[in-house]
């Protein structure tokens, strides 16, 4: 299963590698990155889940809680199936 996150700006002190480097400890083998970009509007991470061994909605709990627990800008969205959703909603 494809996760998209979406940002408009990072939190303070966090590089586009620093984030990356925190989603790969924190998904182990049950997910990994595709593809990332940064401009001046913002940027973005593609993950892909493991959803064959694993239900991919711990995939998704733990990317969500990661950003949280960031504090990541309220407009951040993780995009599931086209659906972006608010990471705090």
């Amino acid at each position: 299963m494809e996760l998209c996150i979406h940002f408009t700006k990072l939190p303070e002190g966090m590089e586009l590698d620093d984030l990356k480097a925190g989603l790969d400890l924190i998904l182990e083998e049950s997910g990994w990155l595709t593809g990332s970009g940064q401009g001046p509007s913002g940027g973005f991470v593609e993950l892909e889940l493991e959803d064959e061994r694993l239900n991919p909605k711990y995939g998704i709990m733990a990317v969500k809680n990661y950003l949280q627990k960031g504090k990541f800008f309220p407009d951040t969205t993780i995009e599931l199936a086209g659906m972006p959703v608010g990471i705090y909603e």
